[in-house]
């Protein structure tokens, strides 16, 4: 089982950003290797859904996200949601006003099936590249809430 966390601070309010985050439409925009949703059951928040597509090490995963915890404070927002399908575990993206910015914290618990090999290859590689692509979702994050509105 493998476990990443990393935070970025972004130049935006919180609010929008978490506005923009919480739709799944949005997500290919900025998660690296993800491809737009195939199926979302269910409003935002609480319960609801999402079928996509990502790569890992170009291979295709069918994925299934689904929300089990969503909430907003003055201290900040929380989303959690557990995955299934190409790999199975668990997601978090916490959201905290800070220095007239927000800090945004990814972190992620994840399986991926295989045999022994399969896990030897995943703390060696996959581990590894998947930090990379959540720092790089991160950063894809936080160049799109810093731009400035057209």
């Amino acid at each position: 089982m493998g476990h990443l966390r990393q935070s970025v601070h972004i130049d935006a309010p919180t609010d929008k950003i978490v506005h923009f985050t919480e739709d799944p439409h949005n997500w290919a925009t900025f998660m690296a290797g993800m491809k737009e949703p195939e199926r979302i059951v269910g409003e935002i928040g609480v319960g609801q859904s999402v079928e996509f597509t990502t790569n890992m090490a170009g291979v295709p995963l069918h994925e299934i996200v689904r929300t089990v915890e969503q909430n907003q404070e003055p201290s900040g927002s929380h989303w959690r949601g557990e995955m299934t399908g190409g790999t199975s575990g668990w997601m978090t993206m916490d959201f905290r006003p800070e220095d007239g910015g927000s800090i945004v914290t990814q972190e992620m618990e994840y399986t991926v099936p295989g045999s022994i090999l399969g896990k030897v290859a995943d703390r060696l590689v996959i581990e590894r590249m998947m930090e990379h692509d959540m720092l790089h979702s991160l950063e894809n994050l936080k160049l799109l809430m810093e731009a400035p509105s057209v």
